[in-house]
């Protein structure tokens, strides 16, 4: 799943953390039923990053919308480190400084990091929900 934001709003009161831990709360709060429905809980990670990002509609009858840019494929690669440290949610240093983290998560540094493909290194967080 891809959410994209405007960065404004993304990071206006903490929107993109808070619609994390919220829809990790929702998954919490069904578990039980998933549970016994599905015999599993469904889990997800998650990469934040930000940058500018390219939209763009495709085809005629059935219409898709498209996304493509650097930050995408970062962002992807961001959220793939998440296994590599047993993590649910891993944020750039790109965002963290736009962010009041002190509101709502503890902050934790895992180290730079350098991503397949990029020639700069990212110090990536981790947040915990207090």
């Amino acid at each position: 799943m891809i959410i994209s934001r405007r960065l404004e709003k993304g990071v206006k009161n903490n929107t993109c953390i808070r619609c994390f831990f919220g829809m990790k709360e929702s998954l919490m709060d069904k578990s039980v039923a998933y549970k016994e429905k599905y015999g599993l809980t469904p889990q997800f990670k998650a990469g934040l990053h930000c940058g500018k990002v390219t939209t763009g509609e495709i085809g005629v009858l059935k219409k898709e919308i498209m996304f493509t840019c650097d930050v995408l494929n970062t962002t992807a690669r961001i959220e793939g480190l998440c296994n590599n440290y047993d993590l649910d949610i891993l944020v750039s240093d790109s965002i963290t400084d736009k962010l009041d983290l002190s509101l709502y998560s503890k902050v934790e540094s895992v180290g730079k990091n350098t991503l397949t493909g990029k020639d700069v290194q990212f110090e990536l967080f981790t947040l915990y929900h207090i």
